[in-house]
Parts: C-alpha cells; sequence; structure tokens
C-alpha cells in the first residue's frame, strides 16, 4: 500500500506532475432495487441513470425515502443491485461475487457517515489505524500514515483525544481521514454535515472539497442541506426512488 502524505506534499506531487489519478466514473443505467418481498415489498430505486464523470462533484437532494441511502449503498458496493447496470471505473458492481466485492470497497471507495461511526475507547490516531488493521502494512507505517492523515484534515495535535474530547466538527475529520486510508478514487459521504452546526458544517465542506481538489477523487453527497448542495458542481434531486432530470 502507497503511503499518502500530508496535503502539502500532496500538492507539491501534483505541482511536479506526479499525481496524475483522477477518480472513478460511475455509471447507473436502469438501476432498480426493492426491500421486502410480497406485500411488504418496497421499490427504493426505480430505473434510475446517472453519470458522473472521473473526478466529478456531485450532491443528492431530496425528501427521506427518495432512495439517497440507498443509492449511495449500491455504489459503495454495501449492497448488490438487483436489476440494471451500476460501473464504478472499469467494474460491474452486479457481477462481482462477494470476495471481488469487498475487495472493490477496500481498494476504489471511502465513505464518510453522518454519525461519525467511531470508536469511543480508541484515540483518533488509532481510529484510523483500525481501519488498516487488516492490510499487511506494518504497525509504525499504519501509524505514520494515520498521522499524516490527521495532519492532512488539520487535527496533527489531537491524535492521542479519544471522540469524546473532541467537538462534532473535529469528530467528522477524523472520520474524513479514516475514509481516506485506502487512497480511494471515490469518496461517499451520506449526510456528512447532518450532526453538526452551520459553522462546523461548512468547515467540513470545505475540508471535503480541498481533499476532492488535491487528490482527484470523484466526490458524491448526499444532505438535506441545500447550502451543502449548492457547493456541488452538479446537483441532482431524487423521489421516489428516482433522479429527476
Amino acid at each position: 500500500m502507497r503511503l499518502i502524505g500530508s496535503g502539502i506534499d500532496r500538492q507539491r506531487d501534483i505541482a511536479r506532475g506526479t499525481v496524475t489519478r483522477l477518480g472513478s466514473a460511475v455509471r447507473l443505467e436502469g438501476l432498480s432495487h426493492w426491500y421486502g418481498s410480497g406485500r411488504t415489498r418496497v421499490r427504493a430505486l426505480a430505473e434510475v441513470a446517472l453519470e458522473i464523470p472521473a473526478g466529478g462533484y456531485v450532491a443528492l437532494t431530496g425528501p427521506s425515502g427518495a432512495g439517497k441511502s440507498t443509492l449511495l449503498s449500491l455504489i459503495g458496493g454495501l449492497e448488490r443491485p438487483q436489476s440494471g447496470r451500476l460501473r464504478v471505473g472499469d467494474q460491474e458492481l452486479a457481477t462481482l461475487d462477494g470476495g471481488r466485492l469487498a475487495a472493490y470497497r477496500r481498494s476504489t471507495v471511502g465513505f464518510v457517515f453522518q454519525h461519525f461511526g467511531l470508536f469511543d475507547l480508541l484515540s483518533a490516531r488509532e481510529n484510523i489505524e483500525l481501519a488498516e488493521a487488516l492490510s499487511a502494512t506494518p504497525a509504525k507505517l499504519r501509524r505514520r500514515h494515520a498521522d499524516d492523515l490527521l495532519e492532512e484534515v488539520g487535527l496533527k495535535d489531537r491524535a492521542h483525544h479519544r471522540p469524546g474530547e473532541l467537538s462534532g466538527g473535529e469528530r467528522q475529520r477524523v472520520a474524513i481521514a479514516r475514509s481516506l486510508v485506502n487512497d480511494p478514487s471515490l469518496i461517499l459521504a451520506d449526510e456528512p454535515t447532518g450532526n453538526l452546526d452551520a459553522g462546523s458544517a461548512m468547515h467540513i465542506m470545505d475540508v471535503l472539497e480541498s481533499l476532492h481538489a488535491e487528490r482527484g477523487c470523484t466526490l458524491l453527497i448526499v444532505t438535506h442541506n441545500e447550502a451543502v448542495a449548492q457547493r456541488a458542481e452538479v446537483r441532482y434531486r431524487m423521489e421516489a426512488g428516482r433522479v429527476l432530470p
């Protein structure tokens, strides 16, 4: 696994022309998905067609139950598409078996969630290290990598603090740093500002946008916050399982 340096190092690499990878393109054709069966069967997605270019920055908005989180779950490989086509980069997700789908998640996707998902008994550094614990990376390099990622999100001095000792915005920055351990080409953020005040929310968006620009990754955000959505390069609205034209 390649060790990622700080944001400053990353910008220097870009200036030298040594960072050329763009994020994965996402292509959906006729994507449909259901939950339940029989009379309790509910359609979550209905013939969704969507294309996000490699390195794009897209926001999805819409009411609760519109299918936004389901769509993110499918793109992230957490669930398998039931109907239609879903391609990320050169991978057709519907054809991947369980092992290859897990490998796709490890190699391609970084997840950021509304509720942070941090372990309360672990420090910021340890939360990030844990995400890399199953790799063959030696512990010393995992620790250095975690410190570099914390520096990249502006939390180098908070490495030894546990989540309960951090503000909501700081916890989300730790979660963002954790999402970067595999140097993902695709970042999926599901309501990343949903638990934050307005000031902290905009700061988190600054962090995500900086990472998007510096790393060239594709960034897809689900949000109810119109101020957040307006910051994206492209915006789509979902209703009743459909992406509106």
